[in-house]
């Protein structure tokens, strides 16, 4: 027996894109003014992994105007754009919504296929005007050539408590939260995510989460189970380059040509290798897409086998089971779901239980039940 409390209900009928994809952010320096073809080609190369990987839209900075780059650089993007809509893929563009040349190549770059604008994260220092979103959302409007285009940002711990006013007052498709990335408090995760959801829900918006990274998190091993936590949610997900292969996220704008090196390298070890980072990141985002976790409802789970340790977040995204353990205790799970996913080996435990051990998560699926008929209805 699980018991459960719903704090998320399930999305009806068709839905947008945007309200349950996963999106993969390039880690600087991004696509700019001073892009070369060289710089264009890494970004195709990148397309034909992260396509494996499962994701639905990539992030890339605000490529160059006609002005600022040859005519061979200006076709390699355009090239970019039909190559990554072939695979699948929506691209958006981050900018910085106070220049105006970044204003420019949005509006140029949209009509030739761009998929929506992130504007950075959230800071108290320069908070945005509610009539510098509308300014922008006109500009979805006016140019953007493909459909469902999108507004993104992030908040910062500064400006957490903002998130309900800016979302009753300007429309952000993905107002991204960070509360997922220290899972070392599991009453703290629930309380905030329970939150978030609740004020996302009244306004018909989306959740969107940010992956946590090996420095966020703590460790390589509490890395991926928080990994596995956050692409079970409902909604939106940011997967920062380099949190695939068990990298901390690249922040300096500055050339690191060993970081190159090192993710190539993790690259060509991890794949195909069952339990690498890769491979586990890879299998989740398959299993997300199949059970539809992105549009899932979610309830917190209060007792499974026993009460629920205070160590342990356990939450059931649809008819997924997910338990990750941050505690130092080992804990058990239930016997009959199936066991579909892991972000480290489980232990087997008296008769033969399935036991999780510390410092990780692990994915069960509760095979719905076939209802059994009604005897006293008609047949």
């Amino acid at each position: 027996m699980v018991t459960t409390r719903l704090v998320h209900r399930a999305a009806r009928g068709p839905q947008e894109w945007w309200r349950s994809a996963v999106v993969y952010v390039n880690e600087p320096p991004l696509l700019g003014a001073v892009s070369t073809v060289e710089d264009v080609a890494d970004r195709l190369e990148q397309l034909r992994w992260v396509s494996r990987l499962g994701v639905q839209a990539i992030r890339l900075g605000c490529p160059p105007l006609p002005s600022e780059a040859p005519e061979e650089v200006i076709g390699a993007i355009a090239d970019l754009l039909v190559r990554a809509h072939r695979t699948g893929i929506r691209v958006i563009l981050r900018i910085d919504p106070t220049d105006p040349r970044d204003e420019a190549c949005a509006r140029y770059w949209l009509s030739r296929g761009a998929d929506g604008l992130d504007l950075g994260p959230v800071t108290q220092d320069a908070p945005m005007s509610h009539a510098r979103y509308r300014e922008l959302h006109a500009l979805l409007a006016e140019h953007a050539r493909n459909e469902d285009p999108i507004l993104s940002s992030r908040l910062t711990p500064a400006v957490q408590a903002r998130a309900a006013e800016m979302l009753h007052e300007d429309w952000l498709h993905h107002l991204v939260d960070a509360d997922l990335l220290h899972l070392s408090d599991p009453a703290r995760v629930v309380e905030s995510v329970t939150e978030s959801l609740r004020i996302r829900d009244a306004l018909g918006t989306a959740g969107a989460w940010l992956v946590p990274d090996v420095t966020e998190a703590g460790s390589p091993e509490l890395a991926l189970a928080g990994a596995l936590v956050v692409l079970a949610m409902p909604g939106a997900v940011y997967l920062r380059q380099g949190i695939e292969l068990g990298l901390p996220v690249k922040t300096s704008p500055d050339p690191e040509p060993d970081r190159l090196s090192r993710r190539t390298a993790l690259l060509a070890e991890q794949r195909g290798v069952g339990g690498s980072h890769f491979e586990t990141i890879r299998a989740a985002l398959r299993l997300r897409t199949d059970h539809r976790l992105g549009l899932a409802p979610l309830a917190w789970v209060e007792e499974m086998v026993g009460p629920v340790p205070d160590d342990v977040l356990a939450f059931l995204s649809g008819e997924m089971l997910v338990v990750a353990n941050v505690g130092s205790e080992e804990v058990p799970l239930p016997a009959e779901p199936e066991v579909l996913l892991t972000s480290g080996p489980l232990r087997s435990g008296p008769g033969g239980v399935p036991v999780l051990p510390p410092s990780t998560a692990a994915w069960l699926w509760l095979e719905p039940r076939t209802p059994e008929p009604d005897p006293r209805a008609r047949r």
